[in-house]
């Protein structure tokens, strides 16, 4: 399994509810549920239930990017890294960032050496 974090922030939707049905419908995903589960901030996530690519979404707690208030995951069986990350890159420039959504990846998030790469 890989997996892929993202940083995100969406101009009409400081929720979490509604930053997750807004991402959802711009990548094309209609299936989702809410989570609950006390390893995420506010105790809840949101989790999509079709396709390849399996995203998680909830409020992210990363003090150094507060301009990006949601924590996106990303994750899939892929035989490598980099096929995940152009996977995600073609997702995030074709479908999220022309919906209005304002996205960065992240290297070794929460660690000491976090890179920030912002689309």
């Amino acid at each position: 399994m890989q997996y892929v974090n993202l940083l995100g922030v969406f101009d009409t939707s400081s929720e979490l509810d509604s930053f997750a049905k807004e991402f959802f419908s711009a990548v094309g995903v209609s299936s989702y549920e809410e989570r609950e589960s006390g390893n995420f901030p506010d105790g809840r996530y949101f989790r999509n239930l079709e396709g390849v690519l399996a995203f998680t979404i909830s409020l992210s707690d990363e003090e150094d990017h507060e301009d990006l208030p949601f924590w996106i995951q990303v994750s899939a069986d892929m035989s490598s890294l980099d096929e995940l990350v152009s996977a995600v890159d073609s997702i995030v420039l074709e479908k999220a960032m022309p919906a209005g959504f304002c996205i960065a990846r992240m290297i070794n998030l929460g660690k000491k050496n976090e890179q920030r790469i912002n689309y």
